[in-house]
């Protein structure tokens, strides 16, 4: 598999926020929209059996990810306690400020972190009616509704894309990537929501320089893998389909996950961790081919012993 990084434009507010796994989702949606159902089966092939052929990364608003939940203590991290909560918030670091540092987890990267602030969207309420289609206004009741937008602060960010070129050209990717960016990505998109543009696709190549542990970049499955210890925060996706099903038993069954950025030791480094979900009817009641991306493309990095 070929890793992919892909900068992106927002050229919207979203009403979903642009995790890998929903991105996975929206793309595969997508791809059936176009070329239809059985293609997309037939790339789905032994996706629960650890031959996915592709997988997103979270959207990186800046190229920043977040420092890893690992104990200060750990570190040899001392601080000011009256200062603990500014300082719990300094978790943003960009991918180059951490190649820069080795890509090592340690005290020197957790004190060259941002503010948490710079890459968490800005969530908003903001109240809709519904219309009717036959007479173009409200109806008798008047049914106003609350919908929720998140804006980021940071309008470029890059999204890292693991893709089978074998079962999928760059060329397919890319033109299925632009359409989805113009259309817009989950929910509210008919109103003009979750729209991007595609600024720059290039391969790249994470190094290999004696690392001992990745970082996840979008939530994952860690349960049945082999690692030797893991730091992570819990992630709960409660899924909901869309399009054509948004109709009867909209809900997924809801999934336990190690949210992205989760600090994993491993003994060799694989391109990608974690393990597909579904395709026997275990989430979804409406679709029983229902997948579900509970694999991370790895960032390797090195995380020394206990101080």
């Amino acid at each position: 598999m070929k890793c992919f990084k892909i900068d992106i434009t927002i050229q919207s507010a979203f009403a979903t926020t642009p995790k890998g796994d929903t991105l996975f989702g929206y793309f595969c949606w997508m791809l059936a929209e176009m070329d239809g159902s059985s293609e997309l089966t037939k790339l789905l092939e032994g996706y629960t059996n650890g031959k996915p052929f592709a997988i997103f990364s979270d959207f990186l608003a800046g190229n920043r990810i977040l420092f890893p939940p690992v104990p200060n203590a750990y570190l040899g991290i001392e601080f000011d306690p009256q200062e603990r909560k500014a300082f719990k918030r300094k978790r943003a670091i960009s991918i180059e400020k951490l190649n820069e540092l080795g890509n090592v987890i340690d005290k020197r990267s957790k004190e060259a972190c941002e503010d948490i602030s710079i890459t968490t969207p800005k969530e908003s309420i903001h109240m809709r009616n519904s219309l009717s289609r036959i007479i173009g206004t409200t109806s008798e009741n008047f049914d106003p509704f609350a919908s929720k937008r998140f804006d980021l602060e940071e309008n470029r960010g890059t999204i890292y894309v693991l893709l089978d070129t074998n079962r999928m050209s760059e060329e397919k990717f890319t033109n299925i990537l632009n359409i989805m960016g113009k259309s817009g990505f989950g929910k509210d998109a008919t109103i003009g929501r979750g729209r991007f543009s595609v600024d720059k696709i290039e391969p790249i190549k994470w190094e290999n320089k004696g690392y001992n542990a990745i970082l996840t970049l979008s939530p994952s499955i860690l349960s049945g893998q082999e690692f030797k210890e893991a730091y992570y925060e819990p992630f709960t996706r409660f899924g909901k389909h869309g399009g054509l099903l948004s109709h009867g038993i909209v809900w997924k069954n809801p999934i336990l996950m190690a949210d992205s950025f989760a600090l994993v030791r491993v003994e060799n480094l694989p391109k990608f961790i974690g393990k597909g979900l579904g395709g026997d009817g275990s989430l979804s009641v409406q679709l029983y081919e229902t997948v579900h991306q509970g694999y991370a493309i790895a960032l390797p990095v090195l995380f020394g012993e206990k101080r």
